[in-house]
């Protein structure tokens, strides 16, 4: 179990180095070369993803699963992880707005299954358990790297817990839930529209969709187009920068958007670091229309947090443990009252999305 952990996490990282250089090609370094971003790169790259996606999910394999899911963590075989990365790398390297994390959890799935296959571990739960070992080593990589170098934290967290100014953590997270609430909604109606196997007509429609909330919020704010497309996690420190509230409600609105078409067309990737995006573009709005109020990095803190409890169902204790850890890592513990709000008020916020997937699956 610890040798697979071990592996999935070197592997992992490598994975996630391959998933940023690609990106970070695709999305920042060709784009530079000209001065803007021109629409026919971004429609054209966008409709190659879905087309891409398409091929893989029906000619390849189609093992990996939506992500309105989660993250679901199950034996994958070498045959099986490939037709799952595929995919997944088609949609992140194109553009869709999900996460690196499942491809991460596949690489270490697959690592994982191969141990229990080599150590000849015949029992179900033995199987699992080397299995899981390898997901979480994987899924480690994300945040090993930034725990070390401290590229999670926010700068500029208060020195002492505000307590006259807590009230403000209740307005973001009300509207960062109710934003991933509703794209996890839209995104539920529309993988319902698709059904189970993959949709070209549908993909192709979701690109568009994404393509032109990226150019829109492109031409009307003159950010780069990288705000919206793709997962944006790396972008979360630098939204302090953005001092226009329209080009922040822009942002917050076209990235759910964005995010909504991916969640439910048939791409793959992981739904938490787009969504952990939207909050952040949450608490930033509220701290610009309240410059008395909370400071930028525990507004967007706050966001993140209750973003995060908006995309997985957790229990009660679950979800309050996520909220500490989350202020304390991208803050300090002056933070982690705000954050507690913050998932008390994300998890009380009903999941739509959730219902209606529950009823397909059970109907």
């Amino acid at each position: 179990m610890l040798l697979a952990g071990l592996v999935g996490l070197v592997l992992g990282s490598v994975v996630l180095e391959i998933v940023n250089a690609g990106i970070a090609l695709i999305w920042e370094t060709v784009p530079s070369t000209w001065d803007t971003t021109p629409i026919w790169y971004v429609v054209g790259v966008l409709l190659i993803g879905a087309v891409l996606v398409y091929v893989v999910r029906t000619r390849i394999g189609d093992t990996g699963h939506a992500p309105l899911a989660g993250i679901a963590v199950s034996p994958l075989t070498p045959r099986e992880y490939l037709g799952a990365i595929l995919a997944i790398l088609a949609s992140l390297f194109g553009g869709i707005v999900l996460g690196p994390e499942v491809a991460l959890v596949a690489t270490g799935s697959v690592i994982g299954t191969l141990f229990a296959k080599w150590f000849g571990f015949g029992d179900a739960k033995d199987q699992k358990k080397v299995v899981g070992f390898g997901a979480l080593g994987a899924i480690l990589a994300l945040f090993a790297v930034p725990l070390i170098t401290g590229g999670m934290s926010m700068d500029g967290a208060p020195q002492a817990i505000e307590v006259d100014q807590l009230g403000w953590a209740i307005v973001v997270a009300v509207i960062a839930t109710v934003a991933i609430a509703l794209a996890r909604l839209v995104a539920s109606l529309l993988a319902r529209a698709a059904g189970p196997t993959p949709h070209l007509g549908i993909l192709v429609g979701s690109a568009l969709v994404i393509a032109a909330s990226a150019i829109v919020t492109h031409y009307a704010t003159g950010e780069e187009v990288l705000f919206i497309v793709t997962s944006g996690e790396e972008l979360i420190t630098e939204l302090p920068t953005l001092t226009s509230i329209a080009t922040v409600v822009a942002i917050l609105v076209f990235k759910s958007i964005a995010y909504a078409a991916s969640l439910g067309s048939g791409f793959r990737g992981g739904p938490f670091f787009p969504a952990m995006f939207i909050g952040a573009a949450a608490g930033l709005l509220i701290a610009l229309v309240l410059p008395s109020g909370p400071s930028i990095q525990a507004a967007i803190v706050v966001g993140v947090v209750a973003s995060v409890i908006a995309t997985a169902p957790m229990k009660w204790p679950i979800a309050l443990a996520v909220g500490a850890a989350i202020g304390l890592i991208m803050g300090t513990w002056t933070l982690v009252p705000a954050a507690l709000i913050g998932a008390a008020v994300a998890r009380a916020i009903p999941r739509w999305g959730d219902r209606i997937a529950a009823a397909d699956q059970h109907p």
